[in-house]
């Protein structure tokens, strides 16, 4: 089993409308993490716009790189980024539900994902999403293992591929002060393969007390023509997808569940001379349960996988928003970051 150990040193650091949040870590899978998240924000009416670079280098072989552009228009909001991620020696570990963390066989890949989107609100409640989405991607030095013969199809090569994205999302009212959130999209690519992908959402956030926050979401996610997808957008669930306590795509499946609950207490926020939040902390608790299949037939409960976890939350401006979660599954401890939210 791996075990994450962490040693982190985190700062935040806003000067004028410029926001920064810088990281550095260190952790089995990436090695020694440099990176962060900065934000610019742009002088547009209505406000909101924004241009960001989200970045980091692990010395275990782990590069991300994601510039970002929003932009606030008096319809809607188009937001576009290409996100260019490089990782060596990352580990596979077969296909389905019952995979073995301590078998695996590893391999390199890049991937390129440029997205642009513009959403809109259809009703005061309801919001649609429509959006271009390029793929591109290689996997090289494989090592020779028989997991390889596990995963349908098997698109190791150099593959590009774009097509359409969309999304429906409402928002309504909740009790305790607090918001329903449904939305259900998918994408469809079309090039050297094909392939294509629909994810309902469901989420309840509430505030039961001052500062205080708990939700609970779950996800469900179908894939077609998984065959054809290529090995770095393999379907299936692990901390790419936020289930925090398992390595990437830990458990793969055309099917897959994610259900999560989680708390946050606000402990301390600085606002600026505007009023608005500068630098915010928050402590998180969290539970979550998951499970693959080759079939929505093949879900229910027996074999759910589940892990257990805490974290930090760091605010610095309402743009920027950094989360250091360790969570506790079957490989032990396991540390992940992001720049949003788990749910």
């Amino acid at each position: 089993m791996k075990h994450a150990l962490s040693i982190l040193a985190l700062a935040a650091a806003v000067a004028g409308a410029v926001t920064a949040l810088p990281i550095l870590g260190y952790s089995s899978s990436t090695g020694f993490l440099i990176g962060g998240l900065i934000v610019k924000q742009l002088e547009q009416n209505p406000p909101g716009s924004s241009i960001s670079l989200d970045a980091y280098y692990g010395t275990a072989g782990v590069i991300k790189f994601q510039p970002s552009l929003v932009l606030v228009t008096g319809n809607g909001v188009l937001q576009t980024s290409i996100e260019c991620r490089k990782i060596l020696e990352k580990s596979w570990f077969g296909w389905g539900n019952d995979t073995d963390p301590d078998s695996s066989a590893e391999m390199d890949y890049e991937k390129y994902n440029l997205l642009a989107e513009y959403s809109m609100p259809l009703t005061s409640n309801l919001f649609i999403t429509a959006g271009l989405d390029g793929r591109f991607s290689t996997v090289f030095n494989r090592e020779e293992s028989v997991l390889w013969n596990e995963i349908p199809g098997g698109v190791f090569g150099e593959t590009f591929t774009a097509g359409l994205s969309g999304r429906i999302t409402a928002v309504f009212p909740g009790p305790l002060h607090g918001n329903v959130l449904l939305e259900t999209g998918g994408f469809f690519q079309e090039g050297d393969v094909s392939y294509a992908g629909v994810t309902g959402r469901a989420r309840l956030q509430t505030y039961p007390w001052e500062n205080g926050t708990l939700a609970t979401a779950i996800r469900l996610h179908r894939q077609f023509n998984t065959e054809e997808t290529p090995i770095p957008f393999t379907p299936g669930i692990g901390a790419n997808v936020d289930f925090r306590g398992f390595s990437d795509n830990r458990f793969t499946g055309s099917v897959w569940t994610v259900a999560q609950i989680e708390l946050e207490q606000k402990l301390f926020q600085l606002v600026d001379d505007q009023g608005k939040p500068a630098l915010s902390m928050k402590v998180a608790a969290f539970m979550e349960a998951g499970r693959t299949a080759d079939s929505f037939g093949g879900l229910s409960l027996e074999d759910v996988h589940t892990d257990v976890g805490g974290g930090i939350r760091i605010g610095a401006s309402d743009q920027a928003q950094m989360r250091i979660d360790a969570a506790w599954g079957d490989e032990g401890m396991v540390l992940s970051t992001g720049f949003n939210s788990a749910l």
